[in-house]
């Protein structure tokens, strides 16, 4: 029976589904390539001249060294046919907590130099190379300030300004960008006023559709706001605005431009964007409410099916309903009952329990000594615990699993000889505790195979012993499979609805659910009459046995029983402390000889000696860390008044990207 293995499966499962989540959660941080931009700050004057005075200041995290960032502004052609281009470089900076720091325009630099930059024509526009060394771990506010012509156009009607301020070639995404344009030559002729139907000033966004814009303007104040959370890379947030003429006195109109009538073709576009955009909102909003709807309701109904199965199929309920237990359950070998009351996992109780009822069997003998071991320099003596077993006590064991713990904790360990007057005295097997741990280290096969026969023993008797109606594996399993697919396609809606609040709440909540549903059928176990009947024994002898002190009872008459039971406690897994104090229940003049010795060896496993811990704990930390070094060897081979932004635009001159060098 591999009860043990099948839920060891599942829980291995689940830990590797919240690894990959939480992985997925963290990948935009994990995976960015050398540098993010986690704030972005621009800010644009519109010159009277319709020159676009432009400032932007760059927050670069960087996740490797580089030696510098890079801007391109490209070359590109306006609603009017003209040409936009980088006028000129007013200032470039490094911006930090003492201040701020000019750089230099050079004709060429070269990697590991600071503070210098470099202007170069490139086949679609100007970039500017910011030489700022910066090592892995640090973050740089990089500025920029430059002049900017073509982006505004005057036209009959009215002055035009459409411009990317964030350009679709940026190798990361622009987070928290922020954008804020002035006009320098507001109320010129005309004072600024918005709102309305006869408002002069409007403006609209284009971008990712989470972004804002706002417009303000009275008298001779006038300001469009615009926000975004990201702007990813490949994807970029532009901005448009009329505004009367009379503000740009400096800009004619074009030959090509004249006798057009600009504003009702800047309003139809922007109306059927503005369409478009919430059309594709109330789409979004409406996949994200039905797939925040999905993230709860199918793990809802995964945790009613495995609810309902529940209660289909319950337990049986036995006839011992009595809080304690005070005898031996059943006549089961205790690594068998070890192994039932720990799901069918067989673990280093059931070893320790049958080492300790072998010992109190006179099978094996339980001492400790010291060694002189060599060491690098010079030799250290060290103390340990050992078990001796005679080959004529050996050979007198008939119970199975007595035969492979015995085998499994003398794997490897020669018979040791002595003769006397050519008559044999001694023919027996020792080993320490610590020299199970050195011997699993070395020969691992060896002594894996004697472990499998170890535990494939004690499951083989199990089996037979017909407790378990169901070691509920297929429900377990099934359980599992529905909850990875339900928390992998949460997780994908989570993303695919870029994190958006009801999505948000529906996976956490979804994830609870699903949880429960997964942690509920690892409780499909069912057992058999018998094995309920065991099992109510079981946990009433060791509640029995955890309450024995404070219960104030007396010691059975019978230390056969009671050693018994001291066995029994170790294959219910009790503390170490409670296991003490069982052994010291018993009165020092009935478990110990007249020489002041331990008439009863068994105890010898409930007490530390000399600088030694008990040797019951002792094996438990041998057999913990011989099966640790078993497990690392095997590895080994092996509108124009504000709000949203819209989507279409794709007009607006300007733009660009950058990165680092």
């Amino acid at each position: 029976m591999r009860l043990g293995r099948m839920r060891r499966l599942g829980l291995a499962v689940a830990a590797a589904l919240c690894v990959w989540v939480a992985l997925m959660l963290a990948a935009p941080v994990a995976w960015a390539d050398g540098y993010s931009m986690p704030r972005v700050s621009i800010s644009a004057v519109v010159q009277e001249d319709g020159t676009l005075t432009v400032r932007e200041e760059r927050t670069f995290s960087f996740d490797d060294d580089v030696n510098g960032v890079y801007w391109t502004v490209p070359i590109a052609t306006n609603e009017q046919g003209g040409r936009s281009r980088l006028a000129a470089v007013r200032s470039v900076s490094e911006k930090s907590s003492s201040g701020e720091r000019a750089f230099t325009e050079v004709e060429s630099a070269e990697k590991g130099q600071a503070g210098v930059y470099t202007a170069a024509r490139v086949a679609d526009g100007t970039q500017l190379m910011l030489y700022a060394p910066h090592e892995s771990g640090d973050e740089a506010v990089l500025c920029v300030e430059y002049e900017l012509s073509g982006a505004v156009m005057a036209w009959d009607d009215t002055a035009e300004l459409y411009w990317q301020f964030v350009g679709p070639d940026w190798a990361e995404d622009s987070e928290n960008v922020e954008l804020a344009v002035t006009f320098a030559g507001a109320g010129l002729g005309e004072a600024a006023s918005t709102g309305t139907d006869s408002a002069n000033l409007r403006a609209w966004a284009h971008g990712p559709l989470d972004g804002m814009i706002t417009v303000g303007g009275s008298g001779n104040e006038a300001l469009v706001e615009a926000s975004a959370p990201r702007v990813r890379s490949e994807q970029y947030a532009e901005v448009r605005a009329v505004f009367p003429r009379s503000w740009v006195p400096g800009l004619a109109v074009p030959e090509s431009a004249a006798g057009t009538e600009r504003l009702p073709v800047v309003l139809d576009e922007e109306r059927a964007w503005a369409e478009e955009a919430n059309a594709q909102r109330e789409r979004a909003r409406q996949t994200s409410l039905g797939l925040a709807v999905a993230q709860v309701a199918l793990p809802a109904v995964l945790l009613a099916v495995v609810v309902a199965a529940k209660l289909k199929n319950p337990k049986p309920r036995p006839v011992f309903e009595e809080t304690y237990f005070r005898d031996v359950p059943s006549a089961d070998h205790p690594a068998v009952i070890s192994a039932f009351m720990n799901g069918g996992t067989v673990d280093d109780k059931a070893l320790v329990a049958t080492l300790m009822k072998l010992t109190d069997e006179g099978v094996v003998e339980l001492e400790s000594e010291r060694r002189e071991r060599k060491r690098l320099f010079g030799s250290k003596v060290e103390e340990d615990y050992a078990l001796t077993i005679a080959r004529s006590a050996r050979d007198a064991v008939t119970d199975a699993i007595d035969r492979a713990a015995l085998k499994f904790f003398f794997v490897g360990v020669p018979w040791e000889q002595a003769h006397e007057d050519d008559v044999l005295v001694r023919d027996e097997r020792s080993r320490s505790f610590d020299d199970l741990q050195a011997y699993a280290k070395r020969h691992s096969k060896r002594f894996g195979n004697a472990l499998d026969d170890f535990k494939g023993t004690i499951e083989g008797r199990l089996e037979t012993r017909n407790l378990v109606a169901s070691d509920g594996s297929t429900a377990r399993g099934a359980a599992v499979t529905a909850g990875v697919v339900l928390a992998i396609g949460s997780l994908i809606a989570l993303v695919f609805t870029d994190a958006a609040v009801p999505n948000v709440i529906g996976f956490v909540a979804g994830l609870v659910l699903t949880a429960a549903a997964v942690v509920l059928g690892f409780t499909f176990r069912r057992l058999t009459p018998e094995g309920a009947e065991l099992d109510a024994r079981c946990r009433a002898l060791k509640k029995w046995l955890e309450e024995f002190t404070r219960l104030g009872e007396a010691v059975p008459g019978d230390l056969v029983l009671w050693n018994k039971l001291l066995v029994m406690a170790v294959a219910l897994g009790v503390s170490d402390e409670v296991l003490r104090e069982l052994a010291d229940a018993v009165p020092v003049d009935r478990r110990m000889n007249d020489a002041g010795m331990y008439y009863y060896p068994i105890y010898w496993w409930c007490y530390p000696h000399a600088r030694l811990g008990a040797p019951a704990a002792s094996l438990h930390t041998a057999y913990t860390a011989s099966i640790s070094e078993l497990a690392g060897s095997a590895d080994s081979s092996a509108g124009g008044f504000g709000g949203g932004f819209s989507g279409g635009g794709g007009g607006g001159v300007g733009g660009g990207g950058g990165g680092t060098f």
